[in-house]
């Protein structure tokens, strides 16, 4: 498992689409980018070069989807790494949980068995370790993915104003900071799933608390919503492609920002949700 946060300024001259969670939905990335004159070759997979917009991912582009889906995304992220990153990063990935727990599975040493705990966690929610473990070609590609993800990118334009991605929310002291723990404050938050009786905004109030009307925002995704969630500088766009809602993005550059999504394109099935809100000052 990664140990040390990798992070990197982003260049301000470029222009940015950050693409939350895709958990597999394949066919919406591709909508999302030809939707904002991104082309991508029919034949090859391959991204024009010549595109306006530097790509990011937030992270969590495995797991959730069918594996046909899964197995083209990776397919589609090391081709195009390759190809995009040849004299300039074009193509950013950063490190979500689900790739930091498919990289754990895959590469433990295989002497050491699983716990039955580990073992039902694994079909449950990491299920791309088992493709993997079926397929080296598309194992190789995605421990390349892995090796060249982020923990943080931040795109400081100004003074007054500048955007650090990661994956998850996390507290301002851990923000884009090194060290083991600030990596796994960045890639993963308090679960949901071990705190069914606890709102989001409960199990995360530093999200309120240090939650700033200012031009430095913290954009992530990890924590799936109906909408695009946001709540002064702290913004989440994580909208649920996979679980049939929609893909989201947000359109950077300069000191200017937009949203556009794609809707789920019922091309795989969808799973299911039921969402904890964030940001839900309505009770």
């Amino acid at each position: 498992m990664t140990s040390i946060s990798k992070g990197a300024y982003l260049p301000r001259e470029d222009r940015y689409i950050v693409v939350g969670d895709v958990h597999g939905a394949i066919d919406e990335l591709y909508q999302l980018l030809l939707q904002n004159g991104i082309k991508i070759d029919a034949t090859s997979g391959l991204i024009d070069s010549s595109s306006l917009y530097t790509i990011i991912l937030l992270g969590d582009f495995i797991d959730r989807g069918e594996p046909a889906k899964i197995q083209e995304t990776i397919h589609f992220l090391y081709r195009n790494l390759l190809h995009l990153n040849q004299t300039k990063e074009r193509l950013f990935l950063i490190m979500g949980n689900h790739e930091d727990r498919v990289y754990h599975y895959i590469t433990q040493e295989p002497t050491a068995p699983l716990s039955l705990h580990l073992k039902e966690e694994q079909l449950k929610y990491y299920e791309t370790s088992l493709l993997l473990a079926k397929d080296p070609v598309l194992k190789r590609e995605f421990l390349m993915l892995y090796r060249h993800a982020y923990t943080w990118l931040k795109y400081a334009y100004s003074e007054e104003f500048s955007i650090t991605m990661t994956h998850a929310p996390c507290p301002q002291a851990y923000l884009a900071q090194s060290g083991a723990e600030a990596h796994q404050r960045m890639i993963k938050c308090a679960s949901r799933s071990q705190n069914p009786h606890y709102s989001l905004d409960e199990l995360l109030p530093y999200l309120i608390e240090e939650a700033e009307d200012n031009g430095h925002y913290h954009l992530f995704g990890h924590l799936s919503q109906p909408n695009i969630r946001r709540y002064k500088n702290k913004i989440c766009i994580d909208t649920a492609a996979i679980y049939g809602n929609r893909l989201s993005a947000l359109i950077l550059e300069g000191e200017r920002f937009r949203f556009d999504a794609v809707p789920f394109l019922e091309r795989q099935k969808a799973v299911t949700l039921r969402y904890n809100l964030l940001f839900d000052f309505g009770h």
